[in-house]
């Protein structure tokens, strides 16, 4: 019978590529997970990866072992929402993963009442730039600017977020208001890193600052705020962000401002857990009541 721990490695190296990679995922250390692999490679009689300059590739048989140790996976993490989720009540473990941004300046304030409603919570924010997985149990609760597209989540639209362009008194007063008839010529963009696909800026900035020249470029909304304040550039930024950041002035922009729906996202499994499912209810419940501050004007642009 396949010990469901050499899975476990065997699946950690397949998705990070590599012995080092998975090695940091599952916090062992680089030979644990070579020997391991070794050992159950010797146990099958097969050859499970197949070492190259770039990394670890899976053979033919690691392909095949591959579906059905996902499938084992899944059977496994199923069985253990269902086992440790409804027993413990309102109490436990909650997990909530979402951007850096949400988490400082949405979720992390609004999680008081929470708390004090359900002491016995052990509440756990995440801000990750990749998106964790519901299904690997990488966290309990998601909140994205996306649907999610896997089909064993449950999701719900909880809010809209208007983004618009922000630049300092400073930065204006030494480079002058924009003209975006003349595509922001002469002026410098903060941008969000290109690598994280769906964002607004990588879309929409193209069309209204094409001769602005991009001179930093980072993967965090705040760093983006802050690096506005201090005068190094124009920022897109969402309003809930923007406008509360001091020193920031909201710019006028041409034509309609970007707008992302906002998504909570539970796995099917889990999300009759008591301690999942009250906490779901309350952003959920909390966040609605954001929605004129996450999106100010209905997306209209503001001086």
């Amino acid at each position: 019978m396949l010990d469901w721990d050499d899975l476990r490695y065997f699946l950690a190296v397949a998705r990070a590529g590599s012995l080092s990679a998975a090695a940091r995922a599952l916090a062992v250390a680089q030979p644990t997970v070579g020997r391991r692999i070794s050992a159950f490679e010797r146990r099958l009689g097969a050859r499970l990866f197949v070492a190259t300059p770039a990394g670890q590739t899976l053979s033919a048989t690691g392909r095949r072992t591959l579906q059905h140790a996902e499938q084992m996976e899944q059977d496994a993490l199923a069985a253990e929402r269902i086992l440790t989720g409804r027993d413990a009540g309102l109490s436990g473990p909650v997990c909530i993963t979402a951007s850096e941004w949400l988490i400082q300046s949405v979720l992390g304030p609004l999680l008081a009442p929470l708390a004090a409603r359900y002491p016995e919570l052990q509440l756990e924010l995440l801000a990750e730039a990749r998106h964790l997985s519901l299904s690997r149990r990488e966290a309990d609760i998601a909140i994205r600017p996306s649907r999610f597209e896997q089909q064993e989540v449950v999701q719900r639209e909880i809010a809209i977020i208007a983004f618009g362009l922000y630049a300092s008194d400073a930065y204006l007063a030494q480079h002058g208001t924009p003209e975006f008839e003349r595509q922001c010529e002469g002026h410098a963009l903060i941008g969000m890193s290109a690598a994280l696909g769906k964002v607004p800026d990588v879309d929409w900035l193209p069309r209204v600052a094409a001769r602005a020249r991009v001179v930093v470029r980072t993967n965090g909304r705040e760093p983006m705020a802050k690096m506005a304040a201090a005068g190094i550039g124009i920022a897109c930024l969402p309003c809930f962000v923007g406008d509360a950041t001091p020193g920031l002035r909201r710019l006028p922009a041409p034509g309609p401002v970007p707008e992302r729906q906002l998504w909570l996202g539970v796995h099917r499994d889990a999300r009759a857990v008591p301690r999942v499912k009250a906490s779901a209810a309350f952003l959920s419940e909390s966040i609605a009541r954001l929605r004129p501050a996450l999106r100010p004007g209905a997306g209209s642009e503001q001086a």
